[in-house]
């Protein structure tokens, strides 16, 4: 009993986290929109989101959330526990251009970013990482996903260098042309 009360608190705060994630760069409004999507009312999502939760999701907000993220109910659990998700039994989801697949955004959930690296720029390389999806339409393991976000981030810090150095180097003077004589 007390394996599966872990496994449930497990779940429970894979999709805290990973709801966390998707809100904290979406633009205003965005959480009052999801929970309208979702079913809740704003002020149980805020809840149960907030430092010090007041609620907990159960069981029928965790499937409106797998559903919401296009995977099945066992999927969710499986990337919750760390498994391998079991292949959908329902219709292919056609997968929307701002929506990351499973394996993806739990790799980005877990990514554990440079500190150097600006918020602004980690957008971009969750964007850039999305992309990469949406061209091959192949959901990778994490582990290959977490190595795609580590060199996209690598490229953004290396582009950070570059535009540190320019602001160090001071502009050469213009070339004036004579004329010849």
């Amino acid at each position: 009993m007390a394996q599966d009360d872990q496994r449930v608190r497990r779940i429970k705060q894979y999709v805290l986290a990973r709801l966390r994630e998707e809100l904290a760069n979406a633009p205003r409004g965005a959480q009052a929109r999801l929970a309208k999507r979702l079913g809740v009312s704003g002020a149980h999502l805020s809840n149960m989101l907030s430092a010090t939760p007041s609620r907990q999701p159960g069981e029928e907000f965790r499937r409106k959330v797998a559903a919401h993220w296009g995977i099945s109910y066992a999927q969710l659990e499986a990337l919750a526990l760390g498994e391998e998700p079991p292949p959908s039994t329902s219709k292919p989801v056609v997968p929307r251009p701002d929506v990351m697949p499973p394996n993806l955004a739990a790799a980005v959930a877990e990514f554990a970013w440079m500190q150097e690296l600006p918020h602004e720029l980690r957008e971009v390389v969750r964007e850039q990482a999305r992309l990469y999806f949406t061209y091959g339409l192949t959901d990778f393991p994490r582990e290959e996903w977490t190595r795609v976000l580590t060199g996209l981030e690598r490229e953004a810090l290396a582009l950070l260098a570059r535009l540190d150095r320019a602001d160090d180097d001071p502009p050469s003077a213009p070339r004036r042309r004579r004329a010849r004589s």
